[in-house]
């Protein structure tokens, strides 16, 4: 975890030590050793190790945390040190004893590695130290219960990261080998000379800005490869905030490393999220290769979502956290860095401090629109600038080096006037991004009468969505005009480029967004032409009430941004720094709501020496997990049977249910391709007509009684009914 041969590093494997030695002592108890020999009872043999452990001074409370909670997860200080603690549990220490365990040795503290830390500091320090114990806890179980399965866990070689950087190297010059001398190209290829050379600074934070389209997701792979070689890291981590994105990054990384791979009989890239679904050409262990090194992140690159990575830093369970020390000494990428909410920026901002100063990482602001997470007046949870190293060393001209879209403002628009302005100005085709999925189905039912019209939308199970973009891709290549109405979940990294594109009023870093899928690799230039992106508010189509962030990022576009700068301006650095002090450091000192929480334990730093107080009781692990939600609105899955393999699936499903045998994971991960999540209210209105299986684990859509859309998706609980609209 620590540096090795370091004071930290020796501090830190005592802890771990008398954790691992102390956390099974309850197992010494008669009745835990009958339970061996067949007895039915339970027996709690976490408590007694705690209980020891907690009259060890000074500092062995803390580790009572660890070990109370090796199976039941991390509690709060004040149920364990109050309740959990108190209670009766058998007798284990004349057996302990007469064992010859050591049981009288005494605790240093780890030292935080800087001054004025704030608890936080410990507690995340203590989640690491739990990470340790329940990884080593279950691998030992498996070695003992399943070694079949112990069997596939192999280590990884020493040198990999030295064999990986030469062979990206030789994937890169490869595959731009033969570009056309364009400014874009020319651009893309500074990027990467910037990561390479940034990579030889020392670990810390880093920032790279760079345009959409200039080629960051394999340059920032190229700085974190080399970086990790040169800094003695361990891995790689890709932090993405849409699942939409990840399968695309991951499979550029797999592309490069596809060589390696096949060599090591095992893929170097672990792809970890909701929606993954090995690739069924693949060999029959694949999954479980990739299940076992899901459950604590054993691989040299990771891609993941926020929800996934920042949930698990503030989780209490033991699943979760079995894989968070694994992150320690990584390089980690947090892409899109944009999106990370700004309600929440106070404890993650935390957390990434605690990662850099703490445990070694690397971590890397990756965006096209830097949201400005510096320390200055008004902004105080930020990260001190001197701290920030630049890769992008004059972003400015490479933003005018980048630029390949023309912005502008329309100002409002009925219907009936975006499809005018539509049909006099995007004649070769047209992205409209629009805020609701209703204006989206609206504009694409009306627009479709004039030229042929997709949608995409999230009421779409992913497997529609893949099928819609492909069939967009295609028209676009075969130059026939196409336009795509879709609600903003296109905007962040998804591939594809039109000479126009049209974005309802939002926040300027979505609009910059938007803008990323125009002319993105500079295809009008050869005509001497710049892509349009414009800006306009759909006077029929007002932001909901229920769309509350969506609706104050456009105020301050609206109000702040359009007033003071050239709508010619709008995508250059200017606006969107003056943008993000508006959204993240002037709305939140106003509103107090870099934290809305409370999960930040404050300031004060840990003080055992304190005697007014008992410090052991301040941390609260369980509150924190259950109030540490990026998502904060809770949704229900539901299955749609889209295509042949979705009605395939289906029926697979229900034949299982219906004999009572339970679904493997294989079978929730190809689900998850088929699957709509909707909201509480719409889930109890469809609950009637669903077909609940596995105790309603899973709901498969029961047609003909809910209609889905061939071209729109599940239908709206406020849409009237359509009879030709299930197809599928």
């Amino acid at each position: 975890m620590f540096r090795s041969g370091s004071s930290e590093a020796k501090s830190a494997s005592e802890w771990g030590y008398l954790t691992g030695l102390w956390h099974d002592l309850g197992k010494f108890s008669k009745e835990f050793q009958e339970r061996l020999g067949g007895s039915p009872l339970a027996v709690d043999h976490s408590t007694a190790g705690a209980r020891h452990t907690s009259d060890t001074k000074p500092f062995g409370s803390l580790i009572s945390y660890l070990i109370a909670g090796h199976h039941a997860g991390l509690a709060d200080g004040c149920y364990l040190f109050q309740d959990r603690l108190k209670k009766s549990i058998p007798d284990w220490l004349t057996n302990a004893q007469a064992s010859g365990i050591p049981l009288d040795l005494a605790l240093s503290l780890p030292p935080l590695t800087r001054p004025n830390a704030g608890n936080d500091a410990m507690a995340f320090m203590l989640r690491f130290f739990f990470s340790c114990l329940v990884d080593a806890d279950f691998l030992a179980t498996e070695a003992f219960m399943n070694q079949s399965q112990a069997k596939l866990r192999e280590d990884w070689p020493a040198d990999l990261n030295s064999k990986m950087l030469p062979i990206l190297e030789n994937h890169l010059s490869e595959k731009f080998a033969n570009s056309e001398d364009t400014p874009v190209n020319q651009a893309r290829e500074n990027v990467r000379q910037a990561c390479f050379t940034a990579a030889s600074h020392d670990s810390g934070f880093f920032s790279l800005t760079v345009p959409t389209g200039g080629g960051k997701t394999l340059s920032s792979l190229l700085f974190a490869l080399r970086h990790a070689h040169l800094q003695g890291q361990r891995r790689i981590i890709y932090v993405i905030p849409f699942t939409s994105i990840i399968r695309q990054n991951a499979d550029v990384f797999r592309e490069a490393f596809a060589s390696l791979s096949k060599e090591l009989g095992r893929e170097i890239v672990l792809e970890h999220h909701s929606k993954f679904e090995p690739r069924p050409s693949t060999e029959d262990n694949e999954q479980d290769l990739h299940r076992l090194a899901s459950e604590n992140w054993d691989a040299p690159i990771i891609v993941t979502t926020n929800v996934q990575f920042f949930e698990s830093l503030f989780a209490n369970r033991t699943s979760p956290c079995r894989k968070l020390h694994r992150i320690a000494r990584s390089v980690i990428i947090f892409d899109e860095v944009q999106a990370l909410p700004s309600r929440l920026l106070h404890p993650i901002l935390r957390s990434l401090t605690c990662l850099v100063k703490d445990f070694g990482c690397t971590a890397v602001l990756c965006t096209a629109t830097q949201p400005a997470l510096d320390r200055r007046d008004g902004f105080t949870i930020g990260i001190p600038q001197q701290e920030i190293t630049p890769i992008i060393h004059d972003e400015a001209a490479l933003f005018l080096a980048l630029r390949r879209v023309e912005p502008a403002n329309l100002g409002s628009l009925d219907d009936e006037s975006l499809i005018s302005h539509i049909r006099q100005h995007a004649t070769n085709g047209c992205l409209i991004i629009l805020n609701t999925t209703k204006a989206a189905q609206d504009l694409h039912q009306k627009l479709s009468v004039h030229l042929t019209t997709l949608h995409l939308s999230a009421r779409m199970c992913p497997a529609h969505i893949v099928q819609v973009l492909e069939q967009a891709k295609l028209l676009r290549a075969q130059n026939q005009p196409v336009a795509l109405v879709s609600t903003q979940l296109i905007e962040a990294g998804v591939d594809i480029s039109f000479p126009v594109v049209y974005r309802a009023e939002c926040g300027l870093d979505s609009f910059a967004q938007a803008a990323g899928r125009c002319n993105r690799n500079g295809e009008l230039e050869a005509a001497g032409e710049m892509g349009k992106a414009y800006l306009f508010a759909p006077s029929e189509h007002p932001i909901p009430a229920g769309l509350s962030d969506i609706a104050a990022a456009a105020a301050i576009t609206r109000s702040q941004i359009l007033p003071n700068f050239s709508p010619a301006d709008l995508l250059d650095l200017a606006p969107i720094r003056a943008y993000f002090e508006q959204a993240i450091w002037q709305a939140g000192e106003k509103t107090k709501q870099w934290d809305d929480q409370s999960i930040v334990s404050g300031d004060a730093c840990f003080d055992p020496k304190d005697t007014s107080k008992n410090w052991a009781l301040a941390y609260k692990f369980k509150t924190a997990a259950e109030k540490f939600r990026l998502i904060d609105s809770a949704t229900h899955p539901v299955f749609i049977p889209w295509g042949e393999k979705g009605k395939e699936l289906g029926e697979e499903l229900r034949t299982l249910d219906k004999y009572g045998r339970s679904p493997k994971r294989s079978h929730y991960r190809r689900a998850q391709q088929f699957t709509v999540q909707v909201y509480e209210h719409e889930w109890l209105t469809l609950k009637p007509s669903l077909t609940l299986l596995f105790d309603e684990a899973i709901a498969i859509l029961t047609f003909p009684e809910n209609d889905y859309h061939t071209r729109t998706g599940l239908k709206r609980a406020d849409s009237p009914a359509n009879s030709d609209a299930f197809m599928l």
